[in-house]
């Protein structure tokens, strides 16, 4: 993963503080779920984040709530304990996002789905 999000935002040593954390984050989704089971949760996420900005300055129930929607549309099925940190680390990459909004949970989770789709993560070695 580290080799998509260092083509996306240069060496790793130059990043900005929330592409670091939101990379620790990322991994540990990667790490509980899997690549396969990543893929889905993170385009879930970022279907809850376009859908999430498309509503905004509307009244709507939040991030969270999105994903869970968009999770649910899907076959998607971890175990509890991984679905529950994928989880936990999705919601604080998003506050992460928040806070620090460039370069956006966007191009984090953009480079994330290629690194899983394209098989460039090894689970938890090389992170």
């Amino acid at each position: 993963m580290n080799v998509r999000l260092c083509e996306r935002f240069g060496d790793a040593a130059d990043w900005a503080e929330v592409t670091s954390l939101t990379a620790s984050h990322l991994r540990a989704v990667v790490s509980a779920l899997g690549p396969e089971h990543a893929v889905t949760f993170l385009t879930a996420a970022r279907r809850a984040l376009d859908e999430e900005e498309s509503r905004a300055g509307t009244i709507h129930l939040g991030f969270g709530a999105h994903l869970w929607t968009h999770l649910e549309d899907t076959a998607w099925s971890p175990s509890p304990l991984a679905g529950t940190s994928a989880w936990d680390a999705m919601l604080t990459m998003h506050r992460l996002s928040v806070l620090a909004p460039d370069p956006g949970l966007a191009a984090h989770l953009d480079a994330a789905l290629d690194a899983c789709r394209h098989r460039l993560v090894p689970a938890v070695a090389g992170f």
